[in-house]
C-alpha cells in the first residue's frame, strides 16, 4: 500500500486575471528554464512567475505553459487521476517514456519534484484530492489507469468533500504524491495554465526552437461533436 496526498495542496499569491487576447497571443512553452520563461514567456508568464515562492533546494527549475481553446466538454490535458513525476523506465527518469515505477518513488532513494501551478478562468480548473489515501497499486503502464479506477470508486463512497478545486488565477503548490486530474470543459474560451517545477531530475531546454511549442492538443470524449 502506498500513501498519496501526504500533504495538502498549498494556495499561493493570485495575479489578475488575463484577458482572452492576451491568453490567445501567449506562446507555449516546454521545459523552458525560468530565465527563458520571463524572456519569451509574455506579461501573463511573468507575472505567474513572480507570485510563486521557490524553494531552492532542487538542481534545475524548468516551466511549462499551456494555451487552449477549449469548447464545451474538451479536456485540456488527458483525463484521468494521475500525479506528476514518478520515475520511468530502467534510468528511473521522470522525464522519460518508460512505465511508471511507484515502487522507486516509494522507496525513498530518489528526491521528488516540487511543482507550482497555476490556471486561468473558471471553465477548466484543475482538481486535487486532499485527504490522505492509501492504494495498492503496480507498477507498469497500468498505473494511472488503476489509480483513476480506485479513486473513483472511492469518491463514489461519499468523499467527493475531498475534492479541491484550484482557484483562478492563484498559486497552487504540490508534491509528487498528490492526485489531480485536468476536468472537461464547462465553456468555450482560451485556458492558460503554467506548471513550474523544481527538479533534479529534468534539465531545461536551451534551444529556441526546443522549448517554444508550436503546437498543443485537447482531448474529447467519444461522443463528442460539433
Amino acid at each position: 500500500m502506498t500513501i498519496f496526498n501526504r500533504t495538502a495542496p498549498r494556495i499561493g499569491r493570485r495575479i489578475d486575471e488575463p484577458t482572452q487576447d492576451t491568453i490567445e497571443g501567449t506562446f507555449n512553452l516546454r521545459q523552458a528554464s525560468l530565465e527563458d520563461a520571463i524572456r519569451y514567456g509574455g506579461p501573463i508568464t511573468r507575472s505567474a512567475i513572480g507570485a510563486m515562492e521557490f524553494g531552492g533546494k532542487h538542481k534545475y527549475i524548468v516551466v511549462d505553459t499551456k494555451v487552449s481553446y477549449l469548447m464545451r466538454g474538451m479536456y485540456p490535458a488527458i483525463p484521468g487521476w494521475h500525479t506528476d513525476g514518478v520515475p520511468r523506465g530502467d534510468n528511473l527518469d521522470p522525464g522519460g517514456k518508460g512505465e511508471p515505477k511507484l515502487s522507486a518513488q516509494d522507496s525513498g532513494k530518489i528526491n521528488g519534484s516540487r511543482y507550482h501551478l497555476l490556471v486561468t478562468g473558471t471553465i477548466s480548473q484543475t482538481e486535487f484530492l486532499t485527504r490522505p489515501l492509501d492504494l495498492d497499486l503496480a507498477d507498469g503502464r497500468d498505473l494511472y489507469k488503476n489509480m483513476s479506477r480506485k479513486v473513483a470508486e472511492w469518491l463514489d463512497k461519499g468523499h467527493v468533500s475531498t475534492i479541491f478545486v484550484a482557484p483562478s488565477c492563484h498559486v497552487v503548490e504540490w508534491d509528487w504524491w498528490n492526485i489531480h486530474r485536468a476536468v472537461p470543459s464547462s465553456g468555450s474560451g482560451f485556458r492558460y495554465l503554467i506548471r513550474v517545477t523544481e527538479t533534479d531530475h529534468i534539465a531545461p531546454r536551451t534551444e529556441l526552437s526546443e522549448f517554444i511549442r508550436a503546437q498543443t492538443q485537447v482531448y474529447l470524449p467519444t461522443e463528442f461533436g460539433w
